[in-house]
């Protein structure tokens, strides 16, 4: 594990979609290398999320809410959830990504912690649950080593072409994840 980091955690802005969108690209390139096509993630993947984030980030985002950490003035990592989202599982955690070279200094579990926290306040004691595809098995041991339990595998059509199997990672609520956070 890498040496610890220094960040702040605060609520993603309308303003904040060109950060969020260099993030989403530079994980997606690094994590999803070999599921998504190498056509789709060397184009103007940037521009692709920009647009993605600038929609998602507007007038109607009041169904979700998202967190950025950041070192200094540098983004490093953000999340994203949609309370609600299942009458079965609660809230969605749709996005959590921190900057490739810097994983490993805790800023995902700092980031998921914030979104646990947040999510006991909008969404009471609802369970938790998010998609990792199977072959991304550094986010599934991640997810695993915090209590995460897999309930569901699936196979759905990939950005850029083709088709992959992910998993349901869940917890009971957001108070059960931060727990095991500690």
């Amino acid at each position: 594990m890498g040496t610890k980091s220094m960040f702040a955690i605060r609520a993603i802005e309308p303003s904040d979609a060109h950060a969020v969108a260099s993030l989403h690209a530079a994980s997606w390139r690094s994590a999803y290398r070999g599921i998504i096509s190498d056509a789709f993630l060397d184009a103007d993947l940037s521009a692709n999320r920009f647009a993605f984030w600038q929609q998602r980030l507007g007038a109607h985002a009041s169904n979700s809410f998202g967190l950025l950490a950041s070192e200094g003035d540098v983004p490093v990592g953000f999340a994203f959830a949609f309370p609600n989202a299942e009458p079965t599982w609660g809230t969605l955690l749709d996005n959590l990504h921190v900057l490739p070279e810097l994983k490993g200094r805790g800023i995902g579990r700092g980031l998921l912690a914030a979104m646990a926290k947040r999510c006991c306040q909008v969404a009471g004691d609802e369970g938790l649950f998010l998609w990792v595809y199977e072959s991304n098995s550094a986010a599934r041991r991640f997810y695993e080593s915090l209590g995460g339990q897999r309930f569901e595998r699936r196979i759905v059509a990939v950005r850029g072409g083709g088709e992959a199997a992910e998993w349901r990672f869940a917890w009971p609520s957001a108070a059960d994840l931060l727990e095991q956070i500690g």
